[in-house]
């Protein structure tokens, strides 16, 4: 049996270039705090999960989480797939084999 292919390489830069392109989604006193690349069923598309939150001090009740979404690899827009506010009761399980 051949050996499994290898997932495509992110191009130099790349990562910056999405960073970048999910910022100018952002409302100005927003902040990514954390985004994470995720495994796509989709070959060529791109995702990641942000958590984002105002810089604002004690902003902390506004936090959200965001699924962008890039097309391909080199796309020159992202959009916006889903949003998801965090409350102070909110429990999130992310669950799958990605």
């Amino acid at each position: 049996e051949p050996p499994p292919a290898e997932p495509p390489r992110q191009a130099p830069g790349q990562q910056e270039q999405h960073l970048h392109l999910m910022m100018q989604l952002l409302r100005p006193q927003d902040a990514i705090r954390l985004a994470v690349r995720l495994e796509s069923a989709r070959p060529r598309r791109v995702r990641y999960l942000l958590v984002v939150r105002p810089d604002e001090e004690g902003a902390e009740a506004e936090t959200a989480l965001l699924g962008v979404d890039f097309a391909h690899e080199g796309a020159a827009r992202c959009t916006l797939g889903m949003v998801l506010p965090l409350w102070s009761d909110t429990q999130v399980f992310l669950d799958g084999d990605g």
